[in-house]
């Protein structure tokens, strides 16, 4: 069973009834919305369609955040030119002072996706004064990105907050957030999504990466957003950011996502290169709970193959590596039942994990100690269930819970056995509370199938 989950973002190629059904069966365990795309009319249509082919599957909707464009005039720009920009010009705000937005001289502007570069020279209330270090032509609509300045503009548009409504009133598995810069910015978000819907920190501002720790300690989940973290960072230090995002996460216990370009030709090729092949397989052995396709499905020439693809260079990479256990190595408290569990299974060659789970909570732990066995996750939630879709190596079955434990075990594995997930002579080790049914595991059985 492939434990790395695959995201598969909707767009114009894959929107339709039949298209989503596709994405789900050529295994997309995690559909995502991208909300720079779509009208918030648009969103809420698209989770009811995806919804009602596709109920199993996992929602995640993408806020766009504040990405800020070039609006000003078609220019040429010159090696060595000062030039003047005004800060609507780069998306900025002109209701507060330049300086109090956090501008300083010798910040760097990049535009054009990083094509093109200048240095502030000189900081006015409502304008800068830029000297080009990397010329070339640029126009409207080209995006803006300012690596050295951390923005203190609004972390949210109108737009954002309504798409977040609309995710949180369809009651959708994941929110994800971009340009996050600090955690409060992720504690605003909370607030407005409520506790039911798991928050993902998009990490794609160097200030996002120099507070991995602290970040992650408040979010459900991180994401290597490749895209503007690789405009933002010098290119050949990308990796190095990407295997930081994914150490992190498995350290502090939280969901991982790798995204940005990993299957890019396949937008418009039936074969990924290889080099896409390796970059995936990096991405698994990093330890990166999911690996996201974008353009590839959303807008590619064949989207059900490409995630046929990814789940066949994931499953390849997994037979050859194990994945080291820093969760329990550096939270001995937090991982004790489950890394014991996870432990044991190992020791006994097991053939599954089964864990019973009111919230998830129990098997996100269990899935952190990244087990040798597979693991089957049992709750009465269908939305845990479709949350637990993101987890790596969650199997995740729905059934209901009896309050005694001893038919609560035999139930789960009568379910376990219904999905043909165990079967005659798997030894299957059993983690779940003993006390209370709602609370975190305290116990470890282990049972033989006969």
């Amino acid at each position: 069973m492939r434990r790395t989950k695959i995201i598969a973002t909707v767009g114009p190629a894959c929107s339709t009834s039949e298209q989503i059904t596709a994405l789900a069966n050529a295994g997309a365990d995690v559909l995502r919305i991208n909300c720079s795309h779509q009208s918030t009319q648009q969103i809420s249509e698209l989770i009811d369609r995806i919804r009602s082919v596709a109920p199993s599957v996992a929602i995640l909707v993408d806020i766009q955040g504040p990405k800020h464009r070039y609006i000003g005039s078609e220019q040429m720009l010159h090696s060595g030119a000062l030039i003047t920009f005004a800060l609507s010009d780069i998306g900025l705000s002109t209701t507060t002072d330049a300086r109090e937005q956090g501008i300083e001289v010798g910040h760097r502007v990049l535009l054009n996706d990083g094509r093109l570069e200048v240095v502030i020279e000189k900081v006015g209330r409502d304008s800068i004064e830029v000297r080009v270090v990397q010329g070339g032509a640029l126009k409207p609509g080209k995006g803006v990105n300012m690596p050295d300045t951390e923005v203190t503009d609004d972390l949210l548009t109108a737009k954002d907050r309504s798409d977040i409504a609309v995710a949180r009133a369809k009651a959708v598995e994941v929110v994800a957030l971009s340009f996050v810069q600090k955690p409060q910015d992720i504690e605003q978000v909370r607030e407005l999504v409520g506790s039911n819907v798991m928050v993902v920190a998009k990490i794609e501002r160097p200030q996002a990466l120099e507070r991995i720790s602290e970040i992650c300690a408040v979010s459900d989940g991180v994401m290597a957003a490749r895209g503007d973290l690789g405009v933002e960072l010098p290119f050949e230090v990308v990796p190095a950011a990407q295997h930081k995002i994914a150490r992190t996460a498995l350290t502090q216990g939280v969901i991982s996502i790798c995204a940005t370009e990993m299957l890019e030709s396949m937008t418009t090729s039936t074969r990924p290169t290889r080099a896409e092949v390796a970059d995936v397989t990096g991405a698994v052995r990093d330890g990166f709970d999911a690996v996201m396709l974008s353009g590839e499905t959303a807008v590619g020439i064949d989207p059900p193959h490409a995630v046929e693809v990814m789940a066949r260079i994931c499953e390849a990479a997994e037979k050859e590596v194990v994945l080291p256990n820093l969760f329990a190595d550096t939270n001995p408290m937090r991982a004790g039942v489950t890394a014991s569990a996870s432990a044991l299974a190992k020791r006994m060659s097991a053939d599954v994990l089964l864990s019973l789970t009111f919230t998830g909570h129990s098997a996100l732990l269990l899935a952190a100690c990244r087990p040798t066995a597979p693991i089957v996750a049992i709750t009465p939630s269908e939305v845990v269930a479709r949350q637990m879709r993101l987890v790596w190596g969650l199997y995740p079955v729905v059934a209901e819970r009896a309050s005694d434990l001893d038919e609560a075990i035999a139930s789960a594995l009568t379910a376990a056995r219904k999905q043909q997930l165990i079967g005659p002579g798997n030894t299957v080790v059993i983690c779940a509370s003993r006390s209370n049914p709602r609370s975190n595991a305290d116990t470890i059985w282990l049972h033989t199938e006969r």
